[in-house]
């Protein structure tokens, strides 16, 4: 048996209510035979007369007041999808599941993350903080994740990578440095103090080294494996910090670091949005995303 359509069904219901095929036409905007027409094809699809039709007003009969009950559920059933299903795709409600490597989940998500929430309290939230960029990546091929947010793209996997901003790293120095409260930095100052870089490739090392090459610069360099290690050193004052501004900015607001700015230092940092090919990222993903963009903005220019 063919099934009708939910166009016939829901002329059916609209007679019905209405008691009347030419009330029905006029408020669905068709012909009156159009009306006429659905409800013939709908009765020899079921082998029934399902209306009786009066001299001033149009009535279910047995098999019409039949069929009317169980169709009115089955569209307030779609209705309720298509409003859930609405909610959904404006990002108020749904599951935001994502991973990050530690450096950006503690500078760059953090943030983000805490207003995101008091913005969307209807929204199910499930990230995970990984060691590395390498292992963000495998919660999004493993499915564990939509998407990660890492600042160091590892070759190889089947994800897709999107650069999602890109921040330019300062120099942050202690109170007590030499360059602290200096109008104007050279770059040439720089190559009488300790540069503290993280270890290549992470957080523009080369970038930072090339630029210092192309100015005939040789600081002395120490590199560290972990961001916070670098910056307690940047805030002991054993030299210049090369950090993004996100790292440093409540350090910067209770004093214990401040910026310094170089003319023609201009290295940055991107923060890469990694997910699988091929597959459109949720609504919820989306406005996530955006809100750390913005927040990222703000913090640079608080910074």
């Amino acid at each position: 048996m063919r099934f009708p359509t939910i166009h016939q069904l829901e002329v059916f219901c609209r007679v019905v209510q209405l008691s009347s095929m030419a009330r029905a036409a006029e408020e669905l905007h068709v012909a009156p035979s159009s009306v006429s027409m659905q409800i013939h094809e709908l009765e020899g699809r079921y082998g029934a007369q399902l209306l009786s039709r009066g001299v001033r007003r149009t009535t279910p009969t047995t098999a019409g007041r039949v069929l009317y009950e169980r169709v009115r559920s089955l569209l307030d059933g779609l209705e309720a999808v298509s409003l859930e299903l609405k909610v959904l795709s404006s990002g108020e409600r749904g599951l935001l599941r994502f991973a990050t490597s530690r450096t950006i989940g503690s500078a760059v998500v953090r943030p983000a993350l805490q207003s995101y929430e008091c913005a969307h309290p209807h929204v199910d939230i499930s990230y995970h903080v990984m060691a590395s960029s390498q292992q963000a990546k495998m919660e999004v091929l493993e499915e564990r994740a939509e998407f990660a947010l890492v600042g160091r793209v590892v070759p190889g996997g089947s994800v897709e990578v999107r650069p999602l901003l890109r921040e330019p790293l300062v120099l942050a120095i202690a109170p007590t440095h030499p360059l602290a409260g200096l109008d104007r930095v050279a770059l040439a100052d720089l190559a009488a103090h300790t540069l503290l870089l993280r270890e290549p490739p992470v957080l523009g090392h080369e970038s930072v080294v090339a630029m210092l090459d192309r100015a005939g610069l040789t600081p002395n360099i120490r590199e560290f494996g972990s961001t916070e290690a670098l910056k307690a050193e940047a805030v002991g004052g054993a030299g210049i910090g090369v950090l993004p501004g996100t790292v440093v900015a409540e350090d910067v607001a209770r004093g214990d670091l401040c910026t310094c700015t170089v003319e023609g230092f201009e290295p940055y940092r991107t923060v890469h949005v990694l997910s699988l090919p091929h597959t459109p990222l949720s609504p919820v993903a989306k406005s996530f995303l955006e809100m750390v963009r913005a927040s990222c903005h703000q913090t640079r220019v608080a910074a």
